[in-house]
């Protein structure tokens, strides 16, 4: 390290002696012979130290040391003298100007080790230097990350909450937020002792919209639907999806019942209106059900189930109108209990079935798995979806016996296809609240394989569990979960992304597999956002270990998105729709990668 020293003093005889000492310690030595001199010095040379006499004409060195303090205030500073005035070096000394006073004559040993420690002096002061302007500017930058991840925190909270309270598809409020704000009409409602009217407003025969023309269309619809009747209401009015191809819409401050029926009779002229979806004119009607608070219930649960009940009654007069409940709409509680009746009988008439849709690998088009899917055979009606009758399933409770079925004859066809030398390599199946709360689940299911013959421990078998579902009760959910693990079954999270997982519960779940929900596949190849939290959910499985897969991929353009996404798996009608078994034995022999190169060409 360079180390320049300044000397100066009147008498040459003086600088002499000092640049011979001090110079055999590597110093680069500078000379002056007065105070001015020194300055001048100073201004074109960086130095370390300065030794100067006190007593020289025209500047004293208290003078000049002050005058370098306050231009170069990290140059170290030292006086040495055979003569001074002691009380301005004393003043000088206390106000920073003069690190050390040093006398005439000087021993020579102790002359070099004050200027060495001068010079350590002046390198610790310069240290510190750098090292306040590195702190300051890593505070900066802190402060800047800081702020861009209080940007992303801000913007994360409100997408979480954009997914917890507003529907993806049409962008209006779900059920949750209408019944939050139906709950504070209701109380403002019997404050001003006024009138609240809710309405269930149903699509008629929507479901063939989707069996004829896809999935897309019929989203679209939905979305343009959710636009006619937003644009409709007052701001002082609330329409929600409720779910499916149903909407709720609640109307206050009004005077009198026609106002609610004119309304009601507005939003059905509204939706007559033909509507163009990718070139398709697209005619639809609505069923509308009404209650009325405080008429037909005090509460959001009563009004809300007796408006679906008059709903249900519109839709049994044949569509298109609106009814307003009453009392004598028990005739449809009457076939409500009449299905429920039926619904008991059919697990013992063996009117239940499953289909299995295959489950590919994205890289190399291999099924590997196939989820099982529950469907009912009724005698009359034919096949009825799911969605009609599971929940009623879990409601009643009959989703324990139905379900052990469901694994009986899951472990049944496993055991087949094994048999066969069918490469099925897992089935998934997919756990209620109800069968996921049971007691004595894990024995149950490690029974009925044993039974069968198969090894619990070959990951032949897969659990399917939403991910709202794992998030209640999030102790009791890793007990379970793990009891399910340690007995030798793959667990696997499904819809995720339209729940509201915490990741420091999720990392301590013992799972494998990480469903995509169809909902943000479906507009992947159009819509960025949909791009952005495929791509987190990818990289967050990842980074857990977890397979990830996509579900509902219908087109080849979707497929590619997840592949360059890195998405291990997918299913959907792309490559098959939900199948009987033996439809998936006759891909296998098939082949399924041929089989998706077919369809993709």
């Amino acid at each position: 390290m360079d180390r320049t020293l300044l000397l100066v003093d009147d008498e040459d005889n003086v600088i002499a002696s000092l640049v011979r000492l001090l110079r055999q310690d590597g110093y680069r030595v500078l000379t002056a012979n007065s105070g001015k001199a020194a300055l001048e010095v100073l201004a074109t040379h960086s130095v370390g130290v300065i030794l100067t006499d006190q007593r020289m004409p025209e500047m004293t060195g208290v003078t000049l040391l002050e005058k370098a303090r306050d231009a170069y205030p990290e140059t170290v500073r030292m006086i040495l003298s055979g003569y001074a005035d002691l009380t301005s070096i004393k003043a000088a000394i206390n106000q920073g100007a003069i690190y050390k006073y040093l006398t005439k004559p000087w021993d020579d040993e102790t002359l070099r080790a004050d200027v060495y420690s001068a010079f350590l002096q002046f390198e610790l002061s310069k240290k510190r230097t750098q090292l306040a302007y590195e702190i300051d500017e890593a505070n900066k930058q802190l402060a800047l990350i800081n702020h861009e991840l209080v940007m992303k925190i801000d913007e994360k909270d409100r997408r979480i909450d954009r997914i917890m309270h507003y529907d993806g598809i049409t962008h209006l409020p779900n059920r949750s937020l209408f019944v939050e704000r139906l709950q504070r009409a209701l109380a403002y409602a019997e404050r001003s002792g006024k009138s609240v009217a809710i309405m269930m407003l149903d699509l008629d025969l929507f479901k063939k919209i989707n069996e004829s023309l896809g999935h897309p269309v019929g989203d679209k619809l939905l979305e343009v639907v959710a636009e006619r009747l937003q644009g409709s209401i007052r701001k002082e009015d609330a329409v929600a999806r409720a779910g499916g191809d149903e909407f709720c819409f609640m109307m206050s401050d009004f005077s009198a019942i026609y106002e609610v029926s004119d309304k009601a009779q507005a939003f059905l002229n509204l939706l007559s209106m033909p509507f163009l979806i990718e070139g398709n004119e697209v005619f639809i009607s609505f069923s509308i059900g009404i209650s009325i608070y405080p008429v037909d219930g005090m509460d959001t649960t009563i009004l809300l189930k007796n408006a679906e009940t008059a709903m249900y009654h519109a839709k049994s007069e044949g569509r298109n109108n609106f009814q307003f409940y009453a009392e004598q709409m028990n005739a449809s509680a009457l076939q409500r209990l009449m299905f429920e009746s039926n619904l008991r009988r059919a697990l013992e008439r063996n009117e239940f079935i499953l289909h299995y849709q295959p489950q590919i690998y994205l890289e190399s088009g291999q099924i590997f798995g196939v989820e099982a899917l529950l469907r009912w055979q009724h005698p009359q009606r034919g096949l009825i979806p799911p969605s009609e009758f599971i929940p009623l399933l879990e409601e009643t409770g009959l989703i324990i016996p139905v379900g052990e079925w469901i694994f009986r004859t899951v472990a049944a066809q496993i055991k087949e296809w094994q048999n066969t030398n069918s490469s099925i390599l897992r089935v998934a199946v997919n756990l209620s609240a109800v069968q996921f709360r049971q007691a004595g689940l894990g024995e149950m299911i490690v029974s009925i394989m044993n039974e069968v013959g198969l090894d619990c421990a070959s990951g032949c078998l897969e659990v399917e569990l939403t991910e709202s579902l794992v998030m209640k009760d999030v102790e009791g959910t890793i007990s379970v979960l793990q009891m399910l693990h340690d007995v030798g079954m793959t667990i696997s999270i499904d819809d995720f992304g339209t729940g509201y997982s915490s990741l420091s519960y999720l990392k301590r779940f013992p799972i494998d597999t990480l469903k995509i929900d169809q909902s943000f596949v479906r507009n992947l190849t159009i819509d960025q956002n949909d791009v952005a939290i495929v791509t987190a959910i990818i990289a967050l499985g990842h980074g857990l270990k977890l397979r990830v897969i996509a579900e509902g991929v219908e087109t080849v353009e979707q497929m590619e998105c997840l592949r360059a996404m890195n998405c291990d798996e997918m299913q959907g009608y792309l490559f098959s729709k939900p199948v009987p078994a033996d439809e998936v034995t006759r891909l296998l022999q098939q082949g399924g990668e041929y089989l998706l190169k077919k369809r993709c060409m």
